[in-house]
């Protein structure tokens, strides 16, 4: 998986460099031996590692480093989606445990208070009323890594979503799951919850 003369210079410009990605997948096939290698061996590899590295190009140096860190919770290795997904999601969840200082003393509206008040109380209806609590929306959350609008999260946001997937409701998600979104969801629920045991944090249980 050595860069040679030939493959750099056809490297598109619009990708992570091709020795970044090439550490990615020897360190890949380090872990995983054959299951990895195997994984490509009926492919074009320079194609693959190609398409990797535009994937790899939208992850910034602390996402992508978050993911290569979480390979460890991993069974199986991942592929280009799922790998994508694990960066961002880990990232979300180290930002969610970091110490977030709050510097605005300002006193808020309390047309405004009362406003997103309203909007939590609508909020809280609907869970009431559910027969039983769901953790999918906090999956496709940090799948999505950020707002429908495309909004950063904030961090109280993520940290609310992590604790979600914490819990027996986020289990729950993952085994009702069903096709491409369980192994995604298995791999996040596994992820958080490695993560908040690392932390040392307690992992909340709903009935």
């Amino acid at each position: 998986m050595g860069t040679s003369n030939s493959s750099a210079d056809l490297w598109p410009q619009d990708a992570a460099p091709r020795h970044w990605v090439a550490a990615l997948f020897e360190k890949m096939a380090r872990m995983w031996g054959n299951t990895f290698l195997d994984k490509w061996r009926d492919t074009d590899l320079e194609g693959v590692m190609v398409e990797w590295g535009k994937g790899l190009r939208k992850l910034s140096t602390s996402e992508l480093k978050a993911g290569v860190d979480a390979l460890l919770t991993l069974k199986f290795p991942p592929n280009l989606p799922e790998f994508y997904a694990l960066c961002k999601a880990r990232r979300l969840v180290e930002a969610a445990t970091e110490t977030v200082k709050l510097n605005d003393q300002t006193r808020a509206d309390p047309e405004r208070v009362e406003q997103c008040l309203a909007g939590m109380r609508r909020v809280s209806a609907a869970f009431t009323q559910a027969k039983e609590p769901t953790a999918e929306w906090a999956f496709r959350l940090l799948i999505r890594g950020g707002t429908p609008s495309g909004a950063l999260l904030s961090a109280s946001v993520v940290k609310c979503a992590y604790d979600a997937i914490c819990s027996s409701a986020g289990r729950r998600a993952v085994e009702n799951a069903s096709g491409e979104d369980r192994e995604t969801f298995s791999d996040l629920y596994r992820s958080c919850v490695e993560g908040a045991r690392n932390a040392g944090q307690r992992l909340w249980e709903t009935p």
